[in-house]
C-alpha cells in the first residue's frame, strides 16, 4: 500500500510524543539524581556514617584476633593455663560489678604443642607378639617407651648387633630416658645410633640444632637416623624439600649421609626417587620383605618381640629388625674420626657465639601464589580436557574389560567344548576297544572250538580203529577155539565149519 511522506511523517510524531512520557517514568534516578534534595543529603550522611562504624568494628576485631594469636603462639607447648596463685593481687571492684567468672564451657583450647607428647603406657594391643629366641634378627630400637632397661639382661640376647636410640622431636621435644640409655648402651657393649623424629609443626633448622646438640658426635656408633612417618600440614612436595634441608644439614654436621626410615607405603607415597640414594631403613610388618623398587639397608619387619624380663615397660615390647642380603653392621657404622663436619655447621650449634652461614630461624612453607584470571581459565580448561579424558579412558578400558570378558566367555565355551569332545572321543574307544576284546574273545573261543571238534574226531578215529582191532582178534580167537573143540570131539573141521559153529 503507497503513502505519501506527510502521513509517514505524521505516524513518526505521533508514536514519539507517546512514548516520551513512559521513557520519563523508566528512569527515576536520573532525576533523583540531577535534583539533590535535602532528604537525599541526609540519607547519604548517614550511610557514609554507618560505613565508617563497620570499618571501626572490623579493624578492632582483627586487631583482637591477631592480638589472640600471638599470644597463643606465645603460649608454651603441652602446657595448661596458669592457674591463680595465692600470693597475685586480686581483681579491684568498681562500683560493686563482680569480676566476670570463666565459663567452664567457652574455654579457649590450648594450642597444640610442637610435638605430641606421648602417654608412658600404651593401651594394650591384641596382637601376635613375638619370640626374639625363635626368629631371626639383627637389631631393636628404644625410647622412652620402654621405660628402665636392665641393659644387663638385654645383653644375653646375643643375636644383637645394633641399638638405635630416640634422642629428640620436633625442636624442643629431648627424649627423657636417651641419655641413660646411650650411656648404659654403650657401657654394655652395644653399637648404638640415635634418631630424630621429624615433626611437621616446626622449622627444620631449629629441629636440626636440638638433634645435634643432643646427640653428640663422640657417642655415635651408627650413622644418624631420620624419622619420617606423617606430613601434617605439609604436602608432599614441602616434605621432600624440608627433609632434603634437615637431611643435608645433618650430612654437613656428622659427615655422612644420614639414613632414613619410614614406613613401605609412606616412602612410595611421599618420598621415592628423591631419597633413594640415601640409606634406606623400611619398616613393613609383615612375613614378606619391603618391596619399594630401590635399595635398602634395614626391615623393620615387627613392632612386638617380647624382650622380659630386660625391658620393663611397653609390655616389654621392642621394635625388630634386621639386614637386607648381602648388608651388616659396617654398612650403617659411623666413625667420628673419618667424618669430617664441615666447620661452618659445626660453629654453629657448638658456638652460638661465632658467626654461622647456617640460619636457624624459623622459616614457615610459602603460599603458593594466587592464579590469575587467565591461569584460572587455562586450569579450568585444562581440567575439562583431563576429565574427558579421564572419561574416555574408563570408557575404553570398560570396552576393554568386556571385550576381555566376551574372549574369556568364548575360551571358556570352547574349552567347554573341546573337553566334551574329548570325553565322547574317549567313549568311542573305550567302545570299541570293548568290541575288540569282545570279538577277540569270541574268536578265540571258536578256534578252541574248532580245535576241541578236531581233538574229538580224531580221538573218535583211534577208538574205531582200536574196536575193529580188538573185534578182529576176538574173532580169530573164537574161530581157533571152535577148531580146538572139533578136534577133541573127533569130527573133522574145517574153517569155514568153525566160523560156522
Amino acid at each position: 500500500m503507497n503513502m505519501s511522506k506527510t502521513t509517514i511523517y505524521t505516524l513518526i510524531a505521533t508514536i514519539m510524543f507517546t512514548l516520551m512520557p513512559l521513557a520519563g517514568e523508566a528512569s527515576p534516578q536520573h532525576n533523583d539524581i540531577t535534583k539533590p534534595t535535602r532528604e537525599r543529603v541526609n540519607k547519604n550522611k548517614k550511610d557514609n556514617k554507618d560505613n565508617k562504624d563497620n570499618k571501626n568494628n572490623k579493624d578492632n576485631k582483627d586487631k583482637s584476633s591477631d592480638n589472640k594469636n600471638k599470644k597463643q603462639e606465645a603460649a608454651p607447648a603441652n602446657t595448661k593455663a596458669p592457674e591463680k596463685k595465692k600470693d597475685e593481687t586480686p581483681v579491684e571492684k568498681k562500683d560493686n560489678v563482680k569480676a566476670p567468672e570463666p565459663q567452664k564451657g567457652n574455654a579457649a583450647p590450648a594450642p597444640k604443642a610442637d610435638t605430641a607428647a606421648k602417654a608412658e603406657e600404651p593401651k594394650p594391643k591384641v596382637r601376635q607378639t613375638v619370640d626374639p629366641a625363635k626368629v631371626q634378627f639383627d637389631g631393636i630400637d628404644v625410647s622412652k617407651h620402654q621405660g628402665t632397661i636392665n641393659w644387663e639382661q638385654l645383653k644375653e640376647h646375643s643375636k644383637i648387633k645394633f641399638v638405635y636410640i630416640k634422642a629428640t622431636e620436633g625442636s624442643d621435644y629431648i627424649d627423657p630416658r636417651y641419655k641413660e640409655n646411650i650411656r648404659n648402651a654403650r657401657k654394655h657393649g652395644f653399637k648404638v645410633g640415635s634418631y630424630h623424629f621429624l615433626s611437621t609443626k616446626s622449622s627444620v633448622y631449629t629441629q636440626f640444632q636440638n638433634f645435634v646438640t643432643n646427640a653428640k658426635r663422640e657417642e655415635q656408633d651408627l650413622l644418624p637416623l631420620i624419622d619420617v612417618e606423617v606430613t601434617g600440614r605439609w604436602s608432599s612436595q614441602q616434605l621432600r624439600d624440608s627433609l632434603k634441608v634437615f637431611a643435608d644439614l645433618v650430612e654437613d654436621y656428622y659427615g655422612c649421609k644420614p639414613m632414613i626410615y619410614t614406613s613401605e607405603k609412606f616412602f612410595t607415597k611421599h618420598l621415592g626417587r628423591a631419597f633413594a640414594e640415601y640409606p634406606l631403613f623400611i619398616a613393613k610388618y609383615s612375613a614378606n620383605q619391603p618391596n619399594i623398587g630401590y635399595r635398602w639397608i634395614l626391615w623393620q619387619f615387627s613392632d612386638c618381640g617380647v624382650f622380659k624380663p630386660a625391658v620393663k615397660g611397653n609390655y616389654g615390647e621392642v621394635d625388630m629388625s634386621r639386614f637386607n642380603k648381602g648388608c651388616s653392621v659396617s654398612d650403617i657404622t659411623y666413625t667420628p674420626s673419618k667424618h669430617k663436619p664441615k666447620s661452618s655447621v659445626k660453629d654453629a650449634v657448638d658456638h652460638k657465639d661465632k658467626p654461622s652461614s647456617v640460619n636457624l630461624t624459623e622459616q614457615k612453607p610459602k603460599e603458593t601464589p594466587k592464579m590469575s584470571k587467565r591461569q584460572q581459565e587455562e586450569a579450568q580448561k585444562q581440567a575439562e580436557k583431563d576429565k574427558k579424558a579421564k572419561e574416555r579412558n574408563k570408557k575404553l578400558a570398560e570396552e576393554e574389560a568386556k571385550k576381555k570378558a566376551e574372549e574369556a566367555k568364548k575360551a571358556k565355551e570352547k574349552e567347554e567344548r573341546l573337553k566334551k569332545e574329548k570325553a565322547r572321543q574317549q567313549a568311542r574307544e573305550e567302545a570299541a576297544k570293548k568290541e575288540a576284546e569282545e570279538k577277540a574273545k569270541r574268536k578265540a573261543a571258536a578256534q578252541k572250538a574248532r580245535e576241541e571238534k578236531k581233538a574229538n574226531s580224531q580221538t573218535s578215529k583211534k577208538s574205531a580203529t582200536l574196536m575193529q582191532t580188538n573185534t578182529s582178534k576176538l574173532s580169530q580167537t573164537q574161530r581157533n577155539d571152535s577148531i580146538r573143540n572139533a578136534r577133541n570131539k573127533g569130527r573133522k573141521t574145517n574153517k569155514s565149519s568153525a566160523d560156522n559153529d
